[in-house]
């Protein structure tokens, strides 16, 4: 069977086919389609087919992760969404949190909130009330959901949003209105929290539901426009889409909840990063992702990517199992720029696929990182993709020029290494805040990079925070795309508990697990996957008693008895002394939602595995010129393709591929493993 991965980004769309029998792999880029990022996707669907001789016929698998979630949130160009709620709660989504303010910096005395996802006057009320025990008030009027159907219709309204007080606690009410809506309706999107996050904080579940049915409609547009072209294309297989749980979930999945997508393309990159820690053994790393417009960080623990259940995405809160990632805008796409006061600063604007930096001849007059680094000599531009899409020097001097060196009085290399050292330094810290900020030490992690820029900053980005590793897998510039071939399928679900650990009965809690184990497994068998190739994990969620943030703690692999309930207790005090450094013995400790995972193994363990040399060592294909160590030095060029399991080598030096290029300084020692990762011990 022949594998397909799709990942479409700001600047450029990447593809990756893989033939199981054979073990080969073949790889493309093409440029991204903001307009219609469907366009792009098939583009490069066409491109891989042609470059691999590849019949329709012969793909078995197609995985797809995309970005299109997330633009339409900054963009603010999701559906006409309305919100039905309880009698007396229109304004939640405006009162948001008195104790917290949703804003990226808190210091910013000139912040402007985002608008309302959706405006005062299609938030309509319903007379119905649920106690916090569960116990319903006042019934649920439908006559009141029928007026208001009637009113969204008038409106022109395309989603809807229902999201009753307490319906984590009984959901009968919100689950009829849901019922009673989809019924009368086919042309709009209808979606409830008891689907989408049912749990308790009103806030916060409003807002991810709103969310949900901000994306509805155009993500379930997306979903079918891909899979009519890919069917037109004359590719039968099934389709997959990239969630931000690093999981893939079928098309009508996704559909329905659009809000598992909104980090789905850097997470197939932290997916694809997990497997090959696997094979090398490596329990702990940091990835960093720079691909056209940002760098993604994300943190391996154990073996595992660390997990959060919200996000805030543009100041809108959402929550919804993701991969946690830190992203900052210092992207090869990101424009350099000068403020008033004469500070050089990077992004987090940036030039995109069209017209992109200004060395990719499309029109693009400011200056990139990724022009900056052509003017170094750390992106080759005769080479740039394998050579198939060539770089304008002169124009990216040109740029450099105008935009940062006249009018800083310096040269054009000065501002260039201007420009790279402060990427490198929003890069620097974005690790910093996925370590030292949450009680880690990056020393004591492996650095793996990959995007199509992250190899030409990572040795620096290393030594700059004393990591002494870093490893660049193959296909550095395609990993997302290789993520989505390596993937489980993965599920989490969820329910709401609210008691305290002493309350808790370990029956009833059982029960409540296999309620959603029962859910899980029927998921897998609609997907057709083995049985035997299914695993569960079961999480509770706790704090203590009046405490507002909660603490994920495993729950032990067997029947649920007392010994469970306290090995949460226990594991809760030795995860909150780790998070925040103290512990309250005699405080109640109260679970709040109890989460399952279940993951179905889909996707294939792609290794890249190679003959060992026979001659005596690599030989350079040729010289690069390149800024390193305080000038520009002329250094041996490897093709990473020459190179094989067991080399070594010594920098200075650059190994380049078709869609990166990795500097190495004086002192620094490249190794190559049975795998073909290439592994870089960085000098202090």
């Amino acid at each position: 069977m022949r594998r397909i991965g799709i990942d479409v980004g700001g600047t450029f769309t990447d593809i990756v086919l893989l033939d199981d029998a054979t073990g080969q792999v073949w790889s493309t880029k093409v440029p991204s389609t903001p307009r219609d990022p469907s366009v792009g996707a098939l583009d490069g669907l066409k491109r891989i087919l042609e470059l691999s001789k590849t019949t329709p016929g012969n793909v078995g698998f197609v995985g797809h992760g995309t970005t299109i979630a997330t633009n339409m949130v900054i963009e603010g160009k999701g559906a006409k969404t309305a919100l039905l709620t309880t009698k007396g709660f229109r304004d939640i989504l405006e009162i948001r949190r008195a104790w917290r303010h949703d804003r990226a910096d808190l210091y910013d005395l000139f912040f402007d909130n985002p608008p309302d996802l959706v405006p005062r006057a299609r938030r309509l009320e319903v007379r119905e009330r649920v106690l916090y025990d569960g116990k319903v008030e006042t019934p649920l009027a439908l006559d009141d959901v029928d007026q208001a159907l009637a009113e969204l219709k008038a409106d022109g309204v395309e989603a809807i949003a229902i999201c009753f007080i307490n319906s984590h606690v009984n959901p009968e009410h919100e689950r009829r209105a849901f019922e009673h809506l989809k019924a009368k309706t086919n042309d709009a999107f209808v979606t409830a929290s008891i689907e989408v996050n049912p749990e308790i904080m009103e806030y916060e579940r409003t807002s991810t539901t709103v969310m949900n049915a901000v994306l509805g409609p155009r993500c379930g547009q997306y979903g079918r426009t891909f899979e009519r072209r890919v069917r037109e294309a004359g590719v039968t297989s099934k389709l997959y889409f990239m969630q931000s749980n690093g999981g893939l979930t079928p098309p009508e999945i996704a559909s329905d909840r659009p809000v598992t997508l909104l980090e789905s393309g850097p997470a197939g990159g932290v997916t694809a990063a997990v497997r090959v820690c696997e094979r090398m053994g490596i329990a702990n790393a940091i990835t960093g992702d720079m691909g056209g417009t940002s760098f993604d960080v994300s943190l391996i623990r154990d073996g595992k990517p660390e997990v959060r259940n919200d996000t805030l995405l543009h100041s809108y809160t959402v929550r919804c199992p993701n991969i946690d990632i830190i992203s900052v805008g210092a992207g090869g796409g990101s424009i350099a720029w000068i403020d008033e006061g004469g500070g050089v600063h990077v992004g987090p604007q940036s030039a995109g696929a069209d017209p992109g930096p200004a060395c990719y001849g499309r029109g693009g007059t400011r200056p990139t990182v990724t022009d900056c680094n052509v003017i170094l000599g750390h992106v080759e531009p005769e080479s740039f993709l394998g050579g198939d899409f060539k770089l304008d020097v002169a124009a990216a001097e040109r740029a450099v020029k105008e935009h940062l060196a006249d009018p800083l009085g310096v040269s054009a290399i000065d501002a260039a290494r201007t420009v790279r050292a402060i990427a490198n330094a929003l890069m620097a810290q974005a690790v910093r805040l996925v370590t030292v900020e949450r009680g880690y030490d990056p020393r004591d992690f492996a650095y793996l990079a990959f995007g199509g820029a992250g190899p030409v900053h990572a040795v620096e980005l290393a030594r700059e925070l004393q990591m002494p590793t870093v490893v660049l897998p193959p296909m550095p510039g395609l990993f997302s795309a290789f993520g989505m071939l390596v993937a489980d399928m993965l599920h989490d679900l969820q329910a709401s508990i609210v008691k305290t650990l002493d309350e808790l009965i370990p029956q009833e809690l059982a029960a409540r697990f296999a309620e959603l184990e029962g859910k899980a497994q029927a998921l897998m068998r609609d997907a057709d996957v083995d049985p035997g190739e299914v695993k569960i994990e079961r999480r509770v969620d706790c704090c203590y008693l009046a405490q507002a943030e909660t603490l994920q703690i495993p729950i032990p692999d067997g029947p649920i008895d007392q010994g469970t309930i306290d090995a949460v207790a226990k594991g809760f005090e030795r995860e909150h002394l780790r998070h925040w450094n103290f512990v309250q013995p005699d405080r109640p400790v109260r679970a709040v939602n109890i989460r399952l995972r279940v993951a179905g193994r889909i996707g294939t363990q792609v290794t890249g595995r190679g003959a060992a040399r026979t001659d005596a060592k690599p030989e350079p294909a040729g010289e690069a010129k390149l800024y390193l160590d305080g000038g520009f030095r002329t250094v041996p060029r490897y093709r990473r393709a020459d190179l094989r399991p067991g080399d070594t080598l010594e920098g200075p030096l650059v190994v380049e591929e078709p869609s990166t290029r990795l500097p190495i300084d004086v002192g620094d020692k490249l190794g190559v493993d049975a795998d073909r990762n290439l592994i870089v011990t960085v000098r202090r």
